[in-house]
């Protein structure tokens, strides 16, 4: 809790001890409207107790549970039910604006590019927490703390070695080729202008693709490699889950409480 939240537990617990050691009936009352009233207006001294709750900067309801968080930063644990919002982040906005730019006319190049750019971040965050929670020896976690997620193989490998996160699940033979590809060509955008390099040729295995040769996507690539992150991202926080499952009782209430989609006519 808050240095304030503490204030005001203690200033109820004080009332409650007033009340129950008196030997007169009545009402003892803390009223947070008169109070808040009395300290906007500046009309009294403030109490003790007193606490205007500052908003953070990411206001947002748990798409699992619905309960409503306020937390410092953009990504975090949901208080009710303890569900990473990394996910719903990266789905609603990451996903979202890439898709858009893709069916805008692109350029697709750069939308692909960033969407293994997005998969890098959301997967770097996993991991953050995995080292910060998971017991593990000095060597490992100096190891994973300096690793970069650039390339597929390598997150798939060190994901299934170390925490038995299953990276590719889901993803067929030509899904894991194309994503192996992807992750190269993303190297190729950011640092060689697009234009492949041996480096390029020898690692993706394209052996079609000539040294100096510009790379070019398509509508479909970059809305294929953009599907296949999304899935990616899905396992990595459904493996991190495992490891942490989430409180199951806040969001079976709000499964049976929240309101069903009206039938359409």
């Amino acid at each position: 809790m808050t240095d304030g939240q503490r204030s005001y537990v203690q200033e109820w617990c004080a009332t409650m001890d007033k009340a129950l050691m008196t030997d007169v009936g009545g009402q003892y009352v803390i009223d947070l409207d008169a109070v808040a009233d009395a300290a906007d207006a500046a009309l009294t001294e403030k109490p003790a107790f007193y606490y205007a709750e500052q908003s953070q900067q990411n206001s947002y309801n748990c798409a699992s549970c619905n309960a409503f968080n306020d937390i410092l930063g953009t990504y975090g644990y949901c208080t009710g039910c303890g569900t990473r919002n990394d996910l719903d982040i990266f789905a609603e906005k990451r996903i979202t604006e890439i898709r858009s730019r893709i069916n805008s006319g692109g350029p697709y190049e750069s939308c692909a590019k960033d969407a293994v750019a997005a998969f890098d971040s959301f997967v770097g965050h996993y991991v953050e927490q995995l080292v910060k929670r998971v017991p593990m020896t000095p060597w490992r976690r100096a190891r994973l703390e300096k690793v970069r997620f650039h390339d597929f193989q390598s997150v798939e490998r060190d994901m299934r070695e170390i925490f038995d996160i299953n990276v590719a699940k889901d993803l067929t033979d030509d899904d894991r080729a194309f994503a192996k590809r992807m992750f190269h060509r993303r190297h190729v955008y950011e640092h060689r202008g697009g234009e492949a390099d041996t480096k390029y040729v020898n690692d993706s295995g394209e052996n079609e693709v000539r040294v100096g040769q510009a790379l070019r996507e398509s509508v479909g690539s970059a809305h294929r490699i953009l599907g296949i992150v999304h899935k990616m991202a899905c396992n990595v926080h459904s493996g991190f889950h495992e490891i942490f499952p989430v409180d199951a009782r806040p969001i079976e209430r709000y499964e049976k409480w929240k309101p069903k989609p009206r039938p359409k006519v």
